[in-house]
């Protein structure tokens, strides 16, 4: 899968761990549409490699991503475009990550921002470097950050302020108060975020895969997370189908 030709990702094998390498830097790694589609056949793949034990999400040395693409969400906001689709692809792009079976690791420099944040946070573990930043600047253009991932993380007073109140340079969040939230499992060094991504991918996955899985599974049913995920996005984007009069 290795040689796979993808516009906007890598696919790099280290023998049981692969890495998704975000490659859209031009656009800050902006996950549109066609990128969305690529990690989800990706995901797809891999999901069935038996070889494959564990997936890195990683956006390189600068930034993890600056989340959806911009213009392409303002398009929506604005009532151009094809409301639907867009509502469809951005629902089946969250389900295949947030149910992805095998251990998903994000990997992250720089800033982790929006739907980017939302990608870290659904993962299930993360590796931040120390100038790493988090933050939701689509609230302030009207579009709605996602809610329950945080909560399963930091609570819920402080996952609204993490939704409300992150919108600008000035409030993002910066690696120290992420790991301090529980949000990010391990601070490193910039140079040395995929490595160490890759070292405890390989030491989880020395233990049998089926324990893996299980962990994994219980994971999403703690508090029935798949539904309630389910019904965040449902209700977000069909909230916005009302005030967009779709």
């Amino acid at each position: 899968m290795e040689n796979e030709e993808y516009k906007f990702i890598n696919i790099i094998i280290k023998g049981k761990i692969t890495i998704v390498k975000f490659n859209r830097h031009e656009k800050k790694n902006a996950l549109c549409e066609a990128m969305r589609t690529e990690i989800i056949d990706a995901l797809n793949t891999l999901k069935d490699e038996k070889r494959v034990k564990a997936v890195i999400f990683y956006g390189g040395e600068e930034i993890f991503t600056a989340g959806f693409d911009r213009d392409e969400v303002q398009a929506v906001i604005q009532g151009e475009g094809d409301y639907q689709h867009f509502v469809d692809s951005n629902h089946l792009f969250h389900q295949k990550i947030f149910e992805f079976p095998k251990l998903l690791i994000a990997a992250i420099n720089g800033y982790a921002l929006a739907g980017g944040f939302d990608l870290a946070v659904i993962s299930h573990l993360r590796v931040a470097s120390k100038d790493s930043q988090f933050g939701h600047p689509e609230i302030r253009f009207g579009a709605c950050p996602f809610f329950f991932p945080y909560v399963t993380l930091v609570g819920r007073g402080k996952a609204l302020e993490l939704v409300l109140n992150t919108g600008t340079r000035e409030t993002y969040i910066n690696a120290e108060e992420a790991y301090r939230l529980n949000i990010v499992n391990k601070l490193v060094e910039k140079e040395n975020v995929l490595d160490e991504a890759i070292k405890m991918a390989k030491q989880i996955v020395q233990s049998p895969e089926f324990v893996i899985s299980q962990v994994l599974h219980v994971n999403n049913l703690f508090l029935d997370q798949v539904k309630r995920f389910d019904a965040e996005i449902d209700y977000i984007l069909g909230d916005m189908k009302t005030l967009l009069n779709k």
